[in-house]
């Protein structure tokens, strides 16, 4: 809700706990998706980290 608030999606809290439950799961919805593209370049950069191991040549 804080999300949506800040984002200027909802003008005052008591607007979100006004509508009804299928309203708040679709937007709940929305809101984790944009979620999810905001941090997947984060996320992938994570998920390719490569083990370096030292060498030393001789």
């Amino acid at each position: 809700m804080y999300y949506l608030w800040k984002t200027k999606r909802i003008d005052k809290p008591s607007d979100y706990w006004n509508m009804n439950i299928g309203d708040k799961l679709v937007l709940k919805s929305f809101v984790i998706k944009e979620q999810e593209e905001r941090y997947k370049d984060i996320n992938d950069l994570k998920d390719k980290e490569v083990a370096i191991f030292p060498v030393s040549i001789i």
